[in-house]
């Protein structure tokens, strides 16, 4: 691993650190004020997960490759239509 993603994991560990440390806060912060009780603290963050699992879920539906079939009808008649064949001549070239 070089220089520049230990430096990048370094980052990213340390803004997950503090976000986490942010939102342990207002959590507690909101148990103390009485806002919501521990117990409907845990089920809202549970459900926003899900929540956010299932967005997840249908943008990844969305944005998957999807196959691409193609049905092409039979415009044409199995019969040979010689209305087709009246303008046109099949002789020597030059003499049409």
């Amino acid at each position: 691993m070089n220089l520049t993603s230990r430096e990048l994991i370094k980052n990213l560990n340390e803004r997950l650190f503090t976000q986490s440390a942010v939102i342990e806060t207002l959590c507690e912060l909101l148990v103390e004020k009485e806002v919501v009780t521990h117990d409907e603290l845990e089920k809202l963050i549970f459900d926003n997960i899900k929540t956010r699992k299932n967005e997840l879920d249908i943008l990844k539906e969305k944005l998957k490759p999807k196959k691409i079939s193609i049905s092409i009808e039979d415009e044409f008649n199995n019969e040979f239509d010689e209305g087709l064949m009246e303008g046109m001549y099949f002789g020597p070239i030059g003499e049409a």
